[in-house]
C-alpha cells in the first residue's frame, strides 16, 4: 500500500475513483490501481497541486472571535466562558453587538 493512502481523506478520494471498477476487476488489480493513483498524486506536480487545492481546510480550533484592527481576540476565555476583551486588557461579560451598528445613546439623568 502506498504511504499516501494512510491519509483517510486521500484514501477516500482514491476509493471513490476506483469504485466504478469494483466487482468488474479482481481485488489485486483494484489495489494496483489505488497504488498507481496514489503514486501519481505524490509525484506528478499538477496532480499534487490539484490534491492540495481539493483538500478541505484543517480547523485546529473553532470558536468566535472579534477582530480589532489587525488583531484577533478570542471571545471564549480560559474557563470556557464567553468574555469580552477591550483594548485595556480587561475582561468581563460579553455584550451583544452587531458590527457596523451604532449603540443607542445613554439616557440623561
Amino acid at each position: 500500500m502506498h504511504p499516501l493512502l494512510a491519509d483517510p481523506w486521500i484514501a477516500a478520494q482514491v476509493d471513490a475513483a476506483v469504485a466504478p471498477y469494483r466487482g468488474r476487476l479482481p481485488e489485486e488489480e483494484l489495489a494496483w490501481m489505488r497504488d498507481q493513483l496514489a503514486e501519481n498524486l505524490a509525484t506528478d506536480e499538477r496532480a499534487a497541486r490539484l490534491l492540495r487545492r481539493a483538500r478541505p481546510p484543517v480547523v485546529l480550533e473553532s470558536g468566535e472571535v472579534r477582530r480589532e484592527g489587525g488583531a484577533v481576540i478570542p471571545l471564549v476565555g480560559d474557563d470556557g466562558g464567553l468574555t469580552h476583551q477591550s483594548g485595556s486588557g480587561r475582561t468581563g461579560a460579553a455584550a451583544p453587538h452587531t458590527p457596523g451598528v451604532a449603540k443607542p445613546p445613554k439616557a440623561a439623568g
